[in-house]
């Protein structure tokens, strides 16, 4: 976290790469089904784009992204292959001059069923409203009050065992900012200027529980129901929440 004007400016240049690398890598997956070859072309684009996958330098992964299928929720290993009608979260980040970004979208390949839209939907809007929220004085239980009351008002369940995070030189930073409120004092956390956060909306159709797949990353939702992940970064300024990992295109 960090107020110094050229180090945020960084963080907005690594936000404006990584986004228009995560559209880029949304159309490559309604054409090119193996995940692997998704995968690759993720480290070729974050490469040309001057950084490092943020990914590889977790310990022990060795990818440039997680692209998790239906059930499957974070963490999963790109190997395998997508079909038409298949609910894909693609997650990934880069490691660009000291700053670390983040940021997941969910998609259907080919066309979304109604119930599908519907679905993604939700979870996009829950996220710009957190986003919303994310003022200078609020406090962490904002956003997940924000994000909570919105999933669940549609009949869907939110994440209660992994959260949003705070970014900088490394991927996973404080404050952690859970999906729903509780008593976690975490939840008390003031926003202040300078911070930069991954807000992360994270749900699924069914109930919460999640299992971990026996290559020690996977996890899904334990009923075996969709699931989805919005996940973007800002920056806390005094004009309020900065949208970072937007396309220079969206303004």
């Amino acid at each position: 976290m960090s107020s110094d004007p050229s180090y945020l400016n960084t963080f907005r240049d690594n936000g404006h790469r990584i986004a228009a690398i995560r559209q880029q890598l949304v159309d490559f997956s309604q054409t090119h089904f193996r995940l692997e070859d998704i995968d690759a072309f993720a480290s070729h684009l974050i490469n040309q784009a001057g950084g490092e996958p943020a990914f590889k330098k977790v310990p022990g992964y060795r990818w440039a992204t997680c692209i998790n299928v239906n059930e499957q929720i974070v963490h999963h290993i790109p190997k395998g292959y997508l079909k038409p009608g298949d609910v894909v979260t693609l997650d990934t980040g880069m490691y660009y001059q000291g700053t670390t970004s983040d940021c997941a979208t969910t998609f259907v390949v080919g066309t979304p069923q109604p119930e599908q839209a519907h679905f993604l939907s939700v979870g996009q809007k829950a996220l710009l409203k957190a986003i919303a929220v994310s003022r200078i004085g609020s406090r962490v239980h904002d956003i997940s009050e924000t994000i909570q009351k919105n999933i669940e008002s549609a009949g869907y369940s939110v994440v209660r065992t992994l959260t949003g995070h705070g970014l900088g030189q490394s991927m996973h930073e404080e404050p952690q900012i859970p999906c729903f409120i509780s008593a976690d004092p975490i939840l008390k956390t003031k926003l202040t200027e300078g911070m930069v956060l991954a807000i992360e909306v994270m749900y699924m159709t069914g109930d919460w529980p999640l299992t971990t797949d026996k290559d020690g990353w996977t996890m899904s939702t334990a009923d075996g129901s969709l699931s989805a992940v919005f996940e973007d970064d800002i920056i806390i300024t005094p004009s309020g929440p900065e949208l970072i990992t937007r396309l220079l295109s969206q303004g």
